[in-house]
């Protein structure tokens, strides 16, 4: 499952780890869950019906990756790096009470906890979050920038890990290159990074509660950026939480930072270019693409004028679109426009996976059933802002109808409701990496404007082109759209049987019940089915049972349908919270 070459070498430590008592190969600083995809080891906990979970999100979000490690549990295996030794095992439902060795509650430190007062803090390590960090320091800003995972660069931009480097350059494409040098930009202009940083808790825009280096820390920042992009929504189908069944971007994530394959024999299924892209990743990795199942139509005649302004707008763009098909094509892989994924089939993992063709509403034809034997199936059916902070810190949001996602509301200076507060990528609607870029940047110059810093000439003359380039950005993204235009689909595909809500195993019929009987908010189905209780927090699920409360009552979709935000935005230790008084 390892995939080698393409100019790049394995720099890094081979070591030994154990699973469930096996010893297998791993190399130190990659995620568990890359070593253990790599030894074809896909599911990592079980439920509390004996079934196996495995790699979903690949990015901390839905925590079905969750592992034993060295006796302690509910450790993210996508967020949590191998050393030698270690020894990792499958969690079971409910978790055992670990022996002595092992504190069941971690002991809550003491003393004053460490505050930060930066002038511009910003969250989120992806393209908007490092542009307005790099453009917030050269106007003379003190920032500091927090980001959960191990090194910067967002989904998007997301580098190799520090087990390869490139030996030749041609290793290195567009995507990689273009990472590498707004993470040097970023460096240079001397912003402190927080990586491995949580953000657990936003009382106010001055107080921000993080996890970072196993310390719960307080940033009191005098402007806040919040760039913490967007995760990938989920679409239940029967077999959806099999192991091997993931979504795209965790497996472009196995495959550009951790050289790992999510799979042998994969099938690519969604709605967007980056399905596109990922297939075309992984065949040149040497994976076999039986095929990719794409929701909206054929581009036709009427699709001309949408064409056309991409390509005035983002030539290149449309170029490695072309190029992308193009490899398929010659591959011989089918590229099924108006197909879903209906159904993955397996005992302990994803084997087979039936795909059925769509009419322009989203419904199913008969008769046009297509079954593929697979060990991985892949899904991208959009995206869903993450509004983690913004909605507990009262910014003001509305409900896009169109997208099916909150969107915070912002000015052209990326601005939030509330003053000092910016909200720049996709955390503030979905607009693609380029896009990022240019707010972020915006965002940072105005939040370094409000604390009377001066923009130095350079920079103020690249803000105005920075202006312009956003709008061309949103023009692309517009026609883009226009040209993947395709059904929006939530429930349609669930069975009685089928999990809404993944972590705690809560079916559409118990939810539906729920609603039978008379309940008639999300928190009400909540407290009912414990729906949305799980780790993920009800980020996978609630969208899912706004639509179902709103159908059932009739009522139409704001912000106020979705789950009310509380603390801890993320699951931590007791520690992070709890503090013993300093001894006297």
């Amino acid at each position: 499952m390892r995939v080698i070459g393409d100019g790049i070498q394995t720099v890094a430590e081979e070591v030994e780890i154990s699973f469930d008592g096996e010893t297998l190969k791993a190399y130190a600083g990659e995620t568990v869950a890359a070593s253990l995809t790599a030894a074809g080891k896909l599911g990592l906990r079980e439920t509390k019906d004996g079934s196996k979970r495995g790699i979903f999100c690949g990015m901390g979000v839905c925590s079905e990756c969750l592992v034993s490690i060295d006796g302690q549990q509910n450790i993210r295996a996508c967020m949590t790096g191998v050393r030698a030794g270690m020894r990792v095992e499958t969690q079971k439902y409910p978790g055992a009470i670990p022996g002595s060795d092992v504190p069941y509650l971690a002991e809550p430190p003491s003393g004053e906890m460490p505050v930060h007062k930066p002038d511009v803090l910003v969250i989120g390590g992806g393209p908007a979050g490092m542009s307005a960090a790099y453009a917030a320091a050269s106007a003379g800003a003190e920032v500091m920038l927090i980001d959960e995972r191990p090194a910067l660069g967002g989904q998007f931009y997301k580098q190799l890990s520090k087990v390869y480097s490139f030996a030749e350059e041609r290793g290195m494409d567009k995507q990689f290159r273009a990472g590498r040098d707004l993470i040097d930009q970023v460096r240079a202009a001397g912003v402190k990074v927080f990586s491995e940083a949580l953000v657990w808790g936003a009382f106010g825009p001055q107080e921000i509660a993080v996890l970072a280096d196993g310390v719960s820390q307080l940033f009191e920042p005098k402007q806040l950026v919040l760039a913490t992009g967007a995760y990938e929504r989920g679409l239940p189908i029967p077999g959806w939480t099999l192991p091997g069944f993931m979504t795209t971007g965790a497996a472009q994530t196995l495959l550009r930072s951790y050289r790992v394959a999510p799979g042998r024999r994969v099938l690519m299924a969604g709605n967007g270019p980056l399905n596109l892209q990922v297939a075309h990743e992984l065949l040149n990795a040497g994976v076999e693409v039986v095929a990719l199942a794409e929701a909206s139509k054929f581009p036709g005649p009427g699709d001309i004028a949408a064409v056309w302004t991409a390509l005035s707008e983002s030539p290149d763009l449309m170029v490695d679109g072309g190029r992308y098909m193009w490899g398929l094509k010659r591959a011989g892989v089918p590229v099924l426009y108006r197909h879903i994924v209906v159904e993955a089939h397996g005992k302990d993992r994803v084997e087979s996976v039936t795909l059925q063709r769509i009419d322009r509403f989203g419904k199913l034809i008969e008769g046009t059933r297509r079954e593929f034997e697979v060990d991985a199936v892949c899904v991208g059916y959009g995206f869903q802002p993450s509004a983690d902070v913004s909605r507990p810190l009262g910014c003001k949001h509305r409900f896009d109808a169109e997208k099916g996602t909150l969107v915070i509301e912002k000015d052209g200076d990326c601005q939030t409701s509330i003053p000092g507060v910016f909200v720049a990528g996709d955390s503030g609607g979905l607009g693609g990496a380029r896009a990022a870029i240019e707010e972020g940047f915006i965002a940072g110059c105005t939040a370094a404007r409000n604390l009377d810093r001066e923009l130095p000439p350079a920079i103020a003359s690249e803000l105005e082109m920075r202006r312009r380039k956003l709008a061309s950005h949103r023009r692309f993204q517009e026609a883009l759209w226009r040209l993947y235009r395709a059904p929006r689909l939530m429930d349609e595909l669930a069975t009685d049987n089928t999990l809404i809500c993944r972590c705690e195993a809560v079916s559409r019929a118990a939810i539906n019940e729920a609603l039978e009987s008379g309940t008639s908010t999300v928190g009400g189905v909540k407290r009912q089915t414990r729906a949305g209780m799980g780790r993920c927090q009800g980020r996978y699920c609630g969208p899912i049972m706004a639509h179902l409360v709103s159908g059932s009552m009739e009522s139409e979709i704001e912000e106020f349908s979705f789950f009310a935000p509380r603390p801890p935005i993320k699951p931590v230790p007791i520690s992070a919270i709890a503090r013993k008084p300093p001894d006297e």
